[in-house]
């Protein structure tokens, strides 16, 4: 383990201006209401009293080559790269850290083509505690082998989630309090290339670590499910590999494991952090993937607490005849249950009633007495549509109690794939393209900035100033082609300071040319700041490409 002090650049600080999108289509009845803002649309939601629960995809755009799923029957093909996004937690103990910032976990996978055709590449851990740099581990290298011009083919998009379909690095989560990091590492689900990862078996498995990057030990073997897979149309769907529960004793994850009648299938399982103790929750029966999707794709994906005793998940499994229907097409079309703990008893989730032509897409979400913002899509022509086979329009709401409320017209298809609404509860944060008139032309380039807007439509604003030299085509969508413009996406915020953080290519502050880095600011857009200094894509003509990516990552609050 190495631990440095972590440089921060000079500040500058980001105007006040007034962008982001996830999606489900929740499309109520039209209330109009005299409260909505400038922007703002009411509408009804109305699901049954039992469902205690908001569905929400929450998704980010990690590559793209297929389209959001449409409202249109015609535009439903799917062929979306996806990642979940990573959420922190909150902390009570009222004691401030060092910064602002408080616990940042990333790995950072780098690679090399060489003059003579040759690849190599290998990954790191971090976490950024206050103001400190931790490398908790370090993958053995991989390589040389002869695969000659990788390593600029898989940095081309600068998103270095898509990392987790070759490499070691499964996934990494931030406990609710902020006081411990539990990721996963194996080398049994290299497919996207198949890499020789040999990693030694001390390096295999669940770990958890502190915040401050000490006490590291294992909880166990990883899982034997992938919490992702490649659709036969393309893309690849990424699921979250794991989820602590919101009192931090225990993350659930997907693991194969016995049904009722001996037979191996997807299940849901629990894993004390303290004790490392694992148990089995559901006995879900093995199922055939339907549509276009591979015959070794998980069963069961996107297992998360919604309350320290009950499991949301998503799964194509029939468990006592409760999944029946036509046959989905896609992981975000994967019927969600529930399962209690006391019993490991699944339920299937009644979904909200909605209008004959649109569609839920089940992910869970805890509401409580919060409002929760979503990104649903919308019929019409979208201004700046299709990109990368993306056509649908997509814009932002926010549901509170029963209503939904429509905060954004911008009729395009890269408005935020994950909006956030802020700790004060009285503003949502996401990213766009727009170019929106009532901001006098802040963005002339249409490029990818963050935006901010009060939970009534009101007082859209402009976070951000991420300049372009030419107009951008591609907006807020990652690419595997080279990239015009950049990105921003996985906005998330802390809980106790209100910083925002956020993954981004942009380069504003000059230190940011060639690659992708998380940034954080403040909420109105001010003190931005770079948190990590990964190389990006370097290229030396005729002698080598260097690549250096953050990614997969996730946040939590400062924890002492």
């Amino acid at each position: 383990m190495t631990s440095r002090k972590h440089d921060t650049p000079p500040t500058r600080r980001g105007r006040r201006l007034t962008g982001f999108k996830v999606w489900k289509s929740m499309l109520m009845r039209q209330v109009p209401s005299p409260q909505a803002g400038a922007h703002g649309t009411f509408r009804t939601l109305r699901p049954p009293d039992s469902l205690e629960l908001l569905l929400q995809r929450r998704f980010c755009l990690i590559a793209v080559s297929m389209s959001r799923r449409s409202l249109l029957p015609a535009l439903s093909r799917f062929a979306l790269l996806l990642a979940l996004s990573g959420c922190g937690g909150g902390d009570d103990s009222g004691n401030p850290p060092p910064s602002d910032i408080g616990t940042l976990a990333y790995v950072t996978t780098e690679c090399r083509d060489s003059a003579d055709n040759s690849f190599v590449e290998h990954q790191s851990l971090h976490i950024l505690h206050g103001d400190r740099d931790v490398t908790v581990v370090e993958t053995p290298e991989v390589g040389p082998i002869a695969l000659g011009g990788l390593c600029q083919s898989l940095t081309l998009a600068r998103f270095g989630d898509g990392s987790i379909l070759r490499e070691a690095f499964q996934g990494v989560a931030v406990s609710p309090d902020g006081t411990a990091v539990v990721f996963e590492a194996t080398d049994d689900f290299s497919i996207s290339p198949r890499l020789p990862l040999h990693l030694p078996p001390e390096q295999k498995g669940i770990f958890v670590v502190g915040a401050d990057g000490t006490s590291l030990r294992s909880l166990g073997p990883p899982s034997r499910l992938p919490s992702f897979f490649l659709p036969g149309s393309g893309g690849a769907f990424v699921g979250r590999p794991f989820a602590f529960s919101p009192d931090g004793r225990m993350i659930t994850f997907v693991d194969k494991g016995p049904d009722a009648a001996g037979n191996e299938a997807g299940q849901i399982w629990t894993l004390d952090v303290d004790s490392g103790r694992r148990r089995q929750v559901t006995q879900l029966p093995p199922a055939v993937p339907p549509g276009n999707l591979p015959s070794d794709a998980p069963s069961v994906v996107n297992a998360v607490f919604i309350d320290n005793q009950t499991i949301g998940f998503l799964t194509f499994a029939n468990p006592d005849g409760m999944n029946t229907g036509p046959p989905c097409s896609c992981p975000l079309d994967f019927p969600a249950f529930t399962v209690s703990l006391s019993d490991g008893i699944p339920k299937r989730v009644p979904l909200p009633v909605t209008s004959p032509d649109s569609r839920i897409i089940p992910t869970f979400v805890i509401t409580g007495d919060k409002p929760t913002a979503v990104s649903l899509p919308l019929r019409g022509k979208a201004q700046n549509g299709p990109i990368n086979g993306l056509a649908t329009i997509g814009e932002v709401f926010v549901i509170d109690g029963l209503n939904l409320l429509q905060l954004t017209n911008f009729q395009r298809v890269d408005t935020s794939f994950n909006p956030i609404v802020d700790v004060d509860r009285q503003a949502v944060f996401f990213e766009a393209s727009a170019n929106p008139p009532e901001l006098h032309d802040s963005n002339p380039f249409e490029s990818c900035q963050i935006f901010s807007i009060d939970r009534l439509g009101g007082n859209l604003r402009q976070l951000t100033q991420f300049s372009a030299v030419q107009h951008t085509t591609n907006g807020c969508l990652f690419s595997t082609k080279r990239p015009e413009g950049c990105v921003v996406n996985q906005l998330t915020q802390d809980s106790e300071t209100r910083t925002v953080v956020f993954l981004s290519s942009c380069d504003p502050l000059r230190t940011n040319p060639f690659g992708t880095q998380l940034f954080a600011m403040r909420p109105d857009g001010s003190d931005l700041r770079q948190l990590t200094y990964t190389q990006g894509v370097i290229t030396h003509p005729g002698v080598e490409v260097i690549g250096e990516l953050p990614g997969p990552f996730a946040y939590g609050p400062y924890a002492p």
